[in-house]
């Protein structure tokens, strides 16, 4: 799963109202080493694995061996978003009760910055087998 889309939203909201962008996750979570991996890189191995013969019948692991602390993305997406008041909060929250409350303000923002409120899964779905087909990739 790749939270750095939701997190992006938190932080556009907290942009958007003036308010401090806090990390509300366990103080372990905070300074914990996480792995951190590319898309980008694990699109190519999953293509390479279908095209190359050699690859057939083989089992692989995608990793590109990066690790990342939340404290230190946190100043990343603050400093993205230009927000100065960032960092712990030391309160356990999930994303589903701060935002909970926040359709309005997201709403805002669509209409100040012009883009859609979704993407239609079903419609992404379709184009991207349509993309495998097309590459051979898929018959």
């Amino acid at each position: 799963m790749n939270m750095i889309g939701t997190l992006c939203v938190y932080a556009a909201i907290c942009k958007h109202e003036g308010i401090p962008l806090k990390c509300h996750r366990s103080k372990e979570a905070w300074d914990n080493n996480y792995v951190a991996l590319d898309v980008d890189l694990i699109a190519e191995q999953q293509i390479w694995v279908v095209v190359d013969p050699n690859a057939r019948n083989e089992v692989f692991n995608c990793n590109n061996g990066d690790v990342f602390k939340w404290r230190h993305l946190w100043k990343v997406l603050a400093d993205k978003f230009g927000i100065e008041n960032y960092g712990f909060e030391g309160e356990k929250v999930s994303m589903v009760e701060l935002m909970k409350d926040k359709g309005l303000v997201w709403d805002e923002n669509i209409k100040e910055y012009g883009f859609l409120e979704f993407r239609n899964s079903e419609k992404s779905l379709i184009a991207w087998i349509d993309k495998m087909k097309a590459y051979k990739v898929v018959p």
